[in-house]
Protein backbone atom coordinates (compact mmCIF):
# COMPACT_ATOMS: atom_id res chain seq x y z
CA UNK A 1 0.00 0.00 0.00
CA UNK A 2 2.71 2.51 0.99
CA UNK A 3 4.71 2.38 -2.31
CA UNK A 4 2.12 3.09 -4.42
CA UNK A 5 1.64 6.49 -2.96
CA UNK A 6 3.88 9.34 -4.37
CA UNK A 7 4.35 12.18 -2.53
CA UNK A 8 7.13 14.44 -4.31
CA UNK A 9 4.31 16.67 -6.23
CA UNK A 10 3.83 18.12 -2.63
CA UNK A 11 7.64 18.05 -1.53
CA UNK A 12 8.35 20.49 -4.60
CA UNK A 13 10.89 23.59 -3.35
CA UNK A 14 7.75 25.84 -3.89
CA UNK A 15 5.39 23.77 -2.12
CA UNK A 16 8.08 23.55 1.18
CA UNK A 17 8.87 27.67 0.62
CA UNK A 18 4.42 27.72 0.85
CA UNK A 19 4.09 25.13 3.90
CA UNK A 20 6.72 26.96 5.85
CA UNK A 21 5.31 30.53 4.93
CA UNK A 22 2.01 29.47 6.18
CA UNK A 23 3.74 27.92 9.44
CA UNK A 24 2.35 28.57 13.28
CA UNK A 25 6.51 28.65 14.14
CA UNK A 26 8.44 31.36 13.96
CA UNK A 27 12.37 32.03 14.84
CA UNK A 28 12.90 32.83 18.56
CA UNK A 29 13.76 36.40 19.86
CA UNK A 30 17.37 36.49 19.07
CA UNK A 31 17.51 35.02 15.22
CA UNK A 32 14.15 37.58 14.96
CA UNK A 33 16.72 40.48 16.06
CA UNK A 34 19.74 39.82 15.16
CA UNK A 35 19.61 36.93 12.37
CA UNK A 36 16.31 38.13 10.23
CA UNK A 37 17.86 41.31 8.11
CA UNK A 38 20.46 39.25 6.13
CA UNK A 39 19.00 35.70 5.78
CA UNK A 40 20.18 33.75 2.21
CA UNK A 41 21.33 30.76 0.87
CA UNK A 42 24.55 29.93 -0.05
CA UNK A 43 25.44 27.25 -2.52
CA UNK A 44 28.08 25.66 -1.46
CA UNK A 45 28.40 22.78 1.23
CA UNK A 46 31.14 24.69 2.93
CA UNK A 47 31.55 28.52 4.19
CA UNK A 48 34.82 30.12 3.52
CA UNK A 49 36.79 31.90 6.49
CA UNK A 50 37.39 34.77 4.04
CA UNK A 51 33.54 35.44 4.24
CA UNK A 52 33.54 35.66 8.05
CA UNK A 53 36.69 37.62 8.52
CA UNK A 54 34.87 40.27 6.37
CA UNK A 55 32.23 40.38 9.00
CA UNK A 56 33.79 40.12 12.05
CA UNK A 57 37.14 40.96 11.42
CA UNK A 58 38.58 37.41 12.80
CA UNK A 59 39.52 34.07 11.25
CA UNK A 60 37.60 31.58 12.62
CA UNK A 61 39.21 29.25 14.73
CA UNK A 62 37.25 25.38 14.04
CA UNK A 63 37.79 22.53 15.80
CA UNK A 64 36.54 19.11 16.32
CA UNK A 65 36.39 16.68 19.01
CA UNK A 66 38.93 19.86 20.79
CA UNK A 67 41.37 19.54 18.55
CA UNK A 68 42.33 22.12 15.70
CA UNK A 69 40.92 21.39 12.33
CA UNK A 70 43.77 20.84 9.55
CA UNK A 71 43.38 22.68 6.47
CA UNK A 72 45.24 22.64 3.10
CA UNK A 73 46.41 26.51 2.52
CA UNK A 74 48.13 28.91 4.86
CA UNK A 75 45.38 31.76 3.19
CA UNK A 76 42.40 32.29 4.43
CA UNK A 77 40.55 32.18 0.92
CA UNK A 78 41.24 28.39 1.09
CA UNK A 79 40.10 27.32 4.50
CA UNK A 80 36.28 26.73 5.05
CA UNK A 81 33.76 26.01 7.49
CA UNK A 82 32.29 22.45 7.23
CA UNK A 83 28.72 23.70 8.24
CA UNK A 84 27.21 20.40 9.79
CA UNK A 85 23.13 19.12 8.51
CA UNK A 86 20.14 18.87 10.31
CA UNK A 87 19.21 15.42 9.81
CA UNK A 88 15.55 14.58 10.39
CA UNK A 89 13.26 12.01 9.13
CA UNK A 90 9.63 10.53 10.20
CA UNK A 91 7.62 7.44 9.12
CA UNK A 92 4.13 7.96 9.01
CA UNK A 93 1.75 6.01 10.80
CA UNK A 94 -0.77 3.37 9.97
CA UNK A 95 -3.92 5.58 10.37
CA UNK A 96 -1.84 8.30 8.10
CA UNK A 97 -1.71 6.36 5.75
CA UNK A 98 -5.32 4.92 5.46
CA UNK A 99 -6.37 8.81 5.53
CA UNK A 100 -4.34 9.15 1.83
CA UNK A 101 -5.31 6.29 0.59
CA UNK A 102 -9.02 7.11 1.23
CA UNK A 103 -9.56 11.22 0.91
CA UNK A 104 -7.42 11.69 -1.96
CA UNK A 105 -4.79 14.92 -2.54
CA UNK A 106 -6.05 17.04 -0.04
CA UNK A 107 -5.56 14.68 3.14
CA UNK A 108 -2.54 13.95 1.46
CA UNK A 109 -1.30 17.25 1.32
CA UNK A 110 -2.92 18.49 4.83
CA UNK A 111 -0.66 15.73 6.51
CA UNK A 112 2.33 16.34 4.07
CA UNK A 113 1.99 19.93 4.93
CA UNK A 114 2.21 19.19 8.65
CA UNK A 115 4.81 17.10 8.83
CA UNK A 116 7.09 19.71 6.84
CA UNK A 117 6.20 22.20 9.10
CA UNK A 118 7.08 20.25 12.05
CA UNK A 119 10.75 19.82 10.21
CA UNK A 120 10.29 22.99 10.05
CA UNK A 121 9.92 24.03 14.05
CA UNK A 122 12.87 21.68 14.63
CA UNK A 123 15.51 23.39 12.34
CA UNK A 124 14.33 26.42 14.16
CA UNK A 125 14.95 25.18 17.49
CA UNK A 126 18.37 24.52 16.88
CA UNK A 127 18.80 27.25 14.52
CA UNK A 128 17.50 29.32 17.86
CA UNK A 129 20.22 27.58 19.68
CA UNK A 130 23.13 28.22 17.57
CA UNK A 131 22.13 32.04 17.27
CA UNK A 132 22.08 31.63 21.49
CA UNK A 133 25.40 30.31 21.65
CA UNK A 134 26.79 32.54 19.11
CA UNK A 135 25.73 35.79 22.38
CA UNK A 136 29.06 34.02 23.33
CA UNK A 137 31.01 34.04 20.61
CA UNK A 138 31.00 30.65 19.35
CA UNK A 139 28.78 27.64 18.00
CA UNK A 140 29.06 23.76 18.36
CA UNK A 141 27.21 21.17 16.50
CA UNK A 142 26.72 17.54 17.91
CA UNK A 143 28.15 15.36 15.20
CA UNK A 144 28.35 11.61 14.58
CA UNK A 145 31.44 9.64 14.65
CA UNK A 146 32.27 5.77 14.60
CA UNK A 147 32.92 6.23 18.24
CA UNK A 148 30.02 8.23 19.13
CA UNK A 149 28.80 11.84 19.53
CA UNK A 150 31.44 14.36 19.01
CA UNK A 151 31.80 17.97 19.17
CA UNK A 152 32.27 20.53 15.98
CA UNK A 153 32.49 24.15 17.39
CA UNK A 154 33.32 27.52 15.57
CA UNK A 155 35.12 30.06 17.29
CA UNK A 156 34.23 33.44 15.76
CA UNK A 157 36.28 36.08 18.35
CA UNK A 158 36.18 36.99 21.53
CA UNK A 159 33.12 38.73 23.30
CA UNK A 160 34.46 42.34 24.86
CA UNK A 161 33.61 42.03 29.26
CA UNK A 162 33.39 45.55 30.82
CA UNK A 163 32.01 43.96 34.34
CA UNK A 164 32.41 46.85 37.20
CA UNK A 165 34.72 45.79 39.91
CA UNK A 166 31.51 46.62 42.39
CA UNK A 167 27.92 45.54 41.29
CA UNK A 168 26.04 49.16 40.02
CA UNK A 169 23.77 50.07 43.28
CA UNK A 170 21.69 52.80 42.32
CA UNK A 171 20.55 54.16 38.07
CA UNK A 172 23.44 56.37 38.03
CA UNK A 173 25.93 53.39 38.33
CA UNK A 174 23.94 51.73 35.62
CA UNK A 175 23.37 54.39 33.39
CA UNK A 176 27.11 54.65 33.51
CA UNK A 177 27.95 51.43 32.60
CA UNK A 178 25.39 51.48 29.91
CA UNK A 179 27.50 54.38 28.68
CA UNK A 180 30.62 52.60 29.16
CA UNK A 181 29.20 49.46 27.04
CA UNK A 182 27.97 51.96 24.28
CA UNK A 183 31.48 53.60 24.10
CA UNK A 184 33.07 50.30 23.66
CA UNK A 185 31.03 49.24 20.67
CA UNK A 186 31.76 52.58 19.07
CA UNK A 187 35.51 52.13 19.84
CA UNK A 188 34.48 48.69 17.34
CA UNK A 189 33.28 50.70 15.02
CA UNK A 190 29.62 49.74 15.83
CA UNK A 191 27.05 51.88 18.28
CA UNK A 192 24.28 53.14 16.12
CA UNK A 193 21.62 50.75 17.29
CA UNK A 194 22.05 49.22 20.56
CA UNK A 195 19.87 46.63 22.35
CA UNK A 196 20.55 45.32 25.88
CA UNK A 197 19.65 41.62 26.98
CA UNK A 198 19.42 40.88 30.11
CA UNK A 199 19.87 37.54 32.29
CA UNK A 200 17.09 36.45 34.78
CA UNK A 201 18.66 37.69 38.03
CA UNK A 202 20.08 41.01 36.15
CA UNK A 203 17.17 41.90 34.59
CA UNK A 204 15.40 42.20 38.41
CA UNK A 205 18.17 43.86 39.86
CA UNK A 206 17.82 46.60 36.74
CA UNK A 207 13.56 46.60 37.51
CA UNK A 208 14.33 46.85 41.46
CA UNK A 209 17.49 50.14 40.99
CA UNK A 210 15.07 51.56 38.63
CA UNK A 211 11.67 51.60 40.28
CA UNK A 212 13.52 52.68 43.29
CA UNK A 213 15.11 55.66 41.50
CA UNK A 214 13.34 58.99 42.21
CA UNK A 215 15.07 61.07 40.43
CA UNK A 216 13.87 63.12 37.67
CA UNK A 217 17.47 63.10 35.56
CA UNK A 218 16.92 59.67 33.97
CA UNK A 219 13.44 58.93 32.18
CA UNK A 220 12.55 55.18 33.34
CA UNK A 221 9.62 53.42 31.41
CA UNK A 222 8.52 49.99 31.28
CA UNK A 223 7.00 49.02 28.19
CA UNK A 224 7.42 47.03 25.03
CA UNK A 225 7.99 43.79 26.86
CA UNK A 226 11.11 45.45 28.41
CA UNK A 227 12.63 48.59 30.61
CA UNK A 228 13.44 51.87 28.99
CA UNK A 229 16.18 53.47 31.29
CA UNK A 230 16.73 57.09 29.46
CA UNK A 231 17.73 56.05 25.70
CA UNK A 232 18.55 52.47 26.46
CA UNK A 233 15.82 49.53 26.36
CA UNK A 234 16.83 46.43 28.31
CA UNK A 235 14.73 43.31 27.34
CA UNK A 236 14.41 40.22 29.46
CA UNK A 237 16.34 37.12 27.90
CA UNK A 238 15.18 33.53 28.57
CA UNK A 239 16.11 31.30 25.77
CA UNK A 240 18.59 29.02 25.78
CA UNK A 241 19.63 25.51 24.58
CA UNK A 242 21.18 22.15 25.81
CA UNK A 243 24.70 21.09 26.04
CA UNK A 244 26.24 17.90 24.53
CA UNK A 245 25.32 16.65 28.26
CA UNK A 246 21.54 17.55 28.37
CA UNK A 247 22.12 20.68 30.54
CA UNK A 248 20.23 23.90 29.88
CA UNK A 249 21.68 26.84 29.25
CA UNK A 250 20.40 30.32 28.97
CA UNK A 251 21.82 32.74 25.99
CA UNK A 252 22.35 35.41 28.62
CA UNK A 253 23.28 33.86 32.22
CA UNK A 254 21.33 34.59 34.95
CA UNK A 255 23.87 37.16 36.14
CA UNK A 256 24.74 39.18 32.74
CA UNK A 257 23.81 41.54 30.45
CA UNK A 258 25.01 42.27 26.60
CA UNK A 259 24.50 45.24 24.91
CA UNK A 260 24.43 44.72 21.41
CA UNK A 261 24.62 46.40 18.47
CA UNK A 262 21.68 45.38 15.97
CA UNK A 263 22.42 46.88 12.69
CA UNK A 264 26.27 45.04 12.82
CA UNK A 265 26.04 43.00 10.00
CA UNK A 266 25.18 39.85 11.75
CA UNK A 267 24.62 37.23 9.00
CA UNK A 268 22.65 34.22 8.32
CA UNK A 269 23.23 31.51 5.65
CA UNK A 270 21.52 27.89 4.59
CA UNK A 271 24.57 26.50 2.94
CA UNK A 272 24.06 23.54 -0.02
CA UNK A 273 22.07 20.10 0.54
CA UNK A 274 23.44 16.93 1.13
CA UNK A 275 21.80 15.48 -1.34
CA UNK A 276 21.20 14.94 -5.10
CA UNK A 277 17.58 14.68 -4.78
CA UNK A 278 18.11 18.63 -4.14
CA UNK A 279 20.23 18.97 -6.70
CA UNK A 280 23.10 19.58 -4.60
CA UNK A 281 21.54 23.33 -4.13
CA UNK A 282 21.26 25.65 -0.87
CA UNK A 283 18.04 25.78 1.02
CA UNK A 284 16.48 26.24 4.32
CA UNK A 285 14.75 23.23 4.47
CA UNK A 286 14.82 20.43 2.12
CA UNK A 287 12.24 17.72 2.53
CA UNK A 288 11.42 14.29 0.28
CA UNK A 289 10.31 10.88 0.34
CA UNK A 290 12.82 8.01 0.88
CA UNK A 291 12.64 5.77 -2.29
CA UNK A 292 12.78 2.56 -1.10
CA UNK A 293 11.01 0.43 1.76
CA UNK A 294 7.82 -0.65 2.78
CA UNK A 295 6.79 2.51 4.90
CA UNK A 296 6.64 6.33 3.90
CA UNK A 297 9.17 8.08 5.13
CA UNK A 298 10.19 11.21 4.56
CA UNK A 299 14.01 12.74 5.02
CA UNK A 300 14.64 16.54 5.50
CA UNK A 301 17.81 18.39 6.17
CA UNK A 302 18.59 22.13 6.77
CA UNK A 303 22.36 23.57 6.85
CA UNK A 304 22.24 26.75 8.69
CA UNK A 305 24.76 28.92 9.71
CA UNK A 306 24.93 32.03 11.87
CA UNK A 307 27.49 34.41 12.01
CA UNK A 308 27.62 36.70 14.71
CA UNK A 309 30.24 39.57 15.00
CA UNK A 310 31.79 39.97 18.35
CA UNK A 311 33.05 43.26 18.01
CA UNK A 312 29.39 44.55 18.17
CA UNK A 313 28.60 42.59 21.46
CA UNK A 314 29.35 43.42 24.96
CA UNK A 315 29.29 41.28 28.24
CA UNK A 316 29.16 42.99 31.81
CA UNK A 317 27.92 40.69 35.15
CA UNK A 318 25.48 43.18 36.99
CA UNK A 319 23.91 40.39 39.69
Amino acid sequence: MGMQINLSKFLTPQKIKDYIQSSPYRPNVIVKDLYSRDADTYDSPVYPYAEVKEITGNVPLVLRGGQPVNVAGDNTKYNFIEVQPIDISETLNAVELVNMKALGDVAVERIVRQKVQKFHKIVLDTLGALAAQTLSGKISYQIKMQSGLDLYEVNYGTVADLSPSTLPANLKDLYNLFVDMEGKLQENGYGQEVIIYAGKQAYGKILEIAFSYTGKTIKVEEKDGGIYIGNYFIKPITVGYKDKDGNFVRAVPDTKIKMIDKSAPFRLRYLSIDDLRANLKAMPLFVAQKPEGKAIELEGQSKPLPIPVTDAIVDATIA
